[in-house]
């Protein structure tokens, strides 16, 4: 036996990944991890081929390409004398729908399908090819995300899938670096699929993979993935100790509320938030925290109120607006299309050029165009808070969002409805309504331009 299939026995063994004798649906995208997966699940000493499913979705997103992809999957399949399962869905058509990222839309639906898949086949486990190396991606995506202990942690060799907890997920490759993967493949002549869009550093992942990991690794720490995974573990120990310290609080609340650890009020709102369906997020567990009584809205009529009991209650209904902290994060390169927030449907476009660019597309109604290196590849659409400060093009210094507001007549029941954008630095570029930003507007040392369109 190969070492490395021994490698992933041994893993498999200790910490008992497929116990039984019920089939195992592995994921495979045709790629070289999920071909490298599947030849190990073979060839391993685990006695499993008999329990193996192939299970490939296909996005539909590169066309002829995505098509060979499954053909190429189907065919390994019946090389391998396994059964094979395909999933298909328009993922381009469905992110326009539900105004969200092609990336995390395309994840959603491909995990909507294996979990489907396993109910339909009475199979409780699902084996995905995810490494080390994705690992230290993830943690990087996350940190810079504002990800808290328990996403820092990153993914275990072993979970449930949240969409049914009877589902196991087994990453039996989590341990293993890609480049240990890479020369198993070279060595036993795997065949996989190449997706091009894998080399493409406009994606968060592809750019930390090819250009921030072996930045880091040259110039400051060559054992860079070592000292994140420990990092990880570490962190993930910490988020389960308090994971349980919430979990017995909210069983017996023997202790005061405000008397608890700020990581333990933390966790035990963001406990009674998800049981409510709500979106975590930073701001909204901070609001809830810092306030007790006080109105959070989260949604236009929707609210929550912390009691001091550090209890969650659902608010009645009401048409008149708060201060609301519903946002939307958008990534400017992952998301394409369309997008929805607050009622009004945003589109954005970055293209290359400067002022002679920008005098040909003239003006039009429910369309701005900034300098896009200024406004960066992460931006904010959200309400009016308080202390908000703009600066409308042609003026020399920032204003009062309430100031200007007042100045323009503005009721104070729209002023709460209006949309803005905040920049990657924390500044409003656009506010419906108003002129937009001085800081951001395109000048003679603009190179790329961001395209923002609206309709309501």
């Amino acid at each position: 036996m190969h070492p490395l299939a021994e490698k992933v026995s041994e893993i498999a063994r200790m910490q008992n990944l497929f116990p039984g004798s019920g089939k195992i649906v592995v994921a495979v995208s045709g790629g070289l991890d999920s071909m490298v997966l599947l030849d190990l699940l073979v060839s391993s000493g685990l006695n499993i081929k008999n329990r193996l499913i192939v299970a490939h979705f296909n996005h539909q997103l590169r066309g002829a390409e995505s098509d060979a992809d499954a053909v190429f999957v189907e065919e390994s399949a019946r090389s391998y004398d396994l059964p094979f399962e395909l999933g298909c869905e328009d993922v381009f058509l469905k992110s326009q729908e539900l105004a969200g990222g092609i990336e995390a839309v395309a994840r959603e639906l491909r995990h909507r399908f294996f979990v489907s898949l396993s109910n339909r086949l009475g199979c409780n486990t699902v084996a995905l090819a995810h490494h080390l190396d994705d690992q230290v991606e993830t943690f990087f995506i996350r940190l810079f995300r504002g990800a808290g202990s328990c996403g820092l942690a990153g993914m275990s060799v072993l979970s449930s899938s949240q969409l049914d907890p009877e589902v196991r997920l087994v990453r039996p490759l989590l341990e293993l670096r890609r480049v240990e993967i890479e020369a198993y493949a070279q060595e036993l002549g795997i065949n996989h699929r190449e997706d091009e869009s894998n080399n493409d550093t406009r994606f968060l992942r592809n750019k930390i993979r090819h250009d921030l990991l072996p930045y880091i690794s040259e110039h400051f720490n060559r054992s860079i993935h070592r000292q994140i995974i420990k990092t990880m573990g570490l962190v993930g120990d910490d988020s389960d100790c308090i994971d349980a310290i919430a979990i017995k609080w909210l069983s017996k609340e023997n202790t005061v509320f405000d008397e608890l650890s700020v990581a333990v009020q933390r966790k035990v709102l963001q406990r009674q938030l998800f049981s409510k369906s709500v979106e975590l997020s930073f701001d909204l567990v901070e609001s809830l925290r810092t306030n007790i009584d006080k109105a959070i809205e989260v949604s236009p009529g929707k609210r929550l109120l912390r009691k001091a009991t550090g209890r969650i209650e659902w608010l009645p209904f009401m048409n008149k607006r708060v201060f609301s902290i519903d946002r939307c994060e958008i990534d400017l390169f992952d998301q394409k299309d369309e997008i929805e927030f607050s009622g009004v449907k945003f589109w954005f476009e970055r293209i290359s050029g400067g002022l002679d660019k920008f005098s040909e597309l003239g003006q039009k109604n429910n369309r701005e165009v900034f300098d896009a290196r200024l406004i960066g590849n992460r931006i904010t659409l959200r309400h009016w808070s308080p202390g908000d400060r703009f600066q409308p093009i042609g003026n020399t210094g920032e204003k009062k969002l309430q100031d200007l507001f007042v100045n323009q007549k503005i009721p104070l029941s729209e002023r709460h409805r209006r949309a803005m954008g905040e920049s990657y630095d924390g500044r409003l570029f656009w506010i419906n309504g108003l002129r937009i930003a001085d800081p951001f507007k395109v000048t003679e040392s603009t190179t790329e331009l961001l395209i923002f369109h609206w309709k309501e």
